[in-house]
């Protein structure tokens, strides 16, 4: 070898400085990749200081957005997309950031400057006329949404599957059925945690959506051929003692108010367009009921007036109906039933690209009687 060396001094040269480059490229590489998972650990860490000291979400008329943008939520991923159905017709579900390890989030926004501890108005209280349909539309071959009437317990809902072969439908159907029981068997157990106080009453929602979530993820998680099904929530319920109505909402499905003469969306859409993205990923959702073991919730708190029209409606309705369009028809349409079946029937006209499923609930005040008399008497 010494021989070797001693007549090749160049050869020599070379392996020695080649061996010493593939030297130096690896252990560039292990510290590149060091370097990158103390990055990753130190963006976790302080995204989760963020999510414990985010701020509580400020009222606006409109219903704006409950919290700043986070850049985190803006990562989408390929959309799943159903057999049967066009690209265009799907909806992708981004994670959710907001979602805890520990106990389900409420962000609670007080509408039009509510105050959380004003006393109701004096003989007054509440009755709801109800009335709701869903409708498969024109180009969907099932309905995938569900709603709930619940007038007992003042409580109506509007759910929107989504999921392979058969899950959205069973998704919404599960998410429905959950919040019916939480309210018929007063099971409102569950655990949640925001940085607002809650009302009892909101409380009490959030739970039963809670609920409806856990429901969900369970069955997508024992069944594969539903392991992709979600679904979205609005649900709202309404207390006579309180003088309040208590909306609670997961996804795209919305509630508007529509007061005198103008219609307002309450609720904000858990969508990537929230965050400034555009383009065919707008329209992705970063939040459903049953995509994670736990779910994030808006609450909206508001005090309904005499003659208030609240309308949820599933995104099958908005993306057909302009929002000129749904307050004109309530405008002119004051029969509720028949302003109703107009609106489905709009959506319709304008190609009804998806599932149509709509209750409207008009607000009537009964006077209470200060004094009854006996039987006696």
């Amino acid at each position: 070898m010494n021989s070797l060396a001693s007549q090749h001094p160049q050869v020599t040269a070379w392996v020695h400085a080649a061996a010493g480059l593939v030297i130096f490229v690896a252990l560039v590489f292990l510290a590149f990749k060091a370097l990158k998972l103390a990055i990753a650990r130190i963006k976790r860490a302080f995204g989760s200081n963020r999510h414990a000291s985010s701020p509580s979400p400020s009222s606006s008329s409109s219903a704006s957005s409950l919290r700043p943008p986070r850049s985190e939520r803006a990562r989408p991923r390929p959309p799943s997309r159903r057999p049967s159905e066009p690209i265009a017709m799907q909806k992708s579900v981004t994670r959710d950031v907001d979602s805890s390890p520990g106990f389900p989030q409420v962000f609670v926004l007080f509408q039009d400057h509510v105050q959380p501890d004003a006393p109701p108005r004096a003989l007054a209280r509440l009755s709801i006329l109800a009335c709701g349909d869903s409708n498969p539309g024109k180009k969907r071959t099932r309905n995938e949404d569900s709603f709930l009437l619940l007038p007992d317990h003042s409580l109506f809902a509007v759910a929107d599957g989504m999921g392979g072969h058969h899950g959205g439908a069973v998704a919404s159907s599960l998410a429905v059925s959950a919040l019916r029981d939480a309210f018929e068997q007063a099971a409102f157990e569950g655990e949640v945690q925001s940085d607002t106080p809650m009302p009892p009453k909101g409380r009490e929602l959030a739970t039963a959506l809670v609920r409806a979530n856990s429901l969900v993820f369970q069955t997508a998680q024992a069944e594969p051929t539903l392991s992709e099904m979600g679904t979205t929530l609005v649900a709202a319920r309404f207390s006579a003692e309180e003088q309040r109505v208590y909306v609670a909402h997961v996804g795209d499905s919305r509630c508007y108010r529509f007061r005198g003469s103008t219609l307002i969306q309450l609720t904000t859409d858990h969508t990537m367009r929230q965050f400034g993205i555009d383009g065919p990923r707008a329209n992705d959702l970063f939040r459903v009921v049953g995509s994670d073991q736990n779910v994030s919730i808006d609450l909206l708190v508001d005090v309904p007036r005499r003659e208030d029209i609240y309308l949820l409606c599933s995104d099958g309705l908005p993306k057909m109906v302009t929002k000129e369009q749904l307050e004109a028809t309530l405008r002119v349409e004051r029969d509720l039933e028949t302003a109703l079946y107009r609106l489905i029937e709009l959506a319709n006209d304008a190609g009804g690209r998806d599932n149509i499923t709509v209750i409207l609930l008009r607000v009537l005040e009964q006077p209470e009687l200060e004094y009854e008399p006996s039987a006696a008497q």
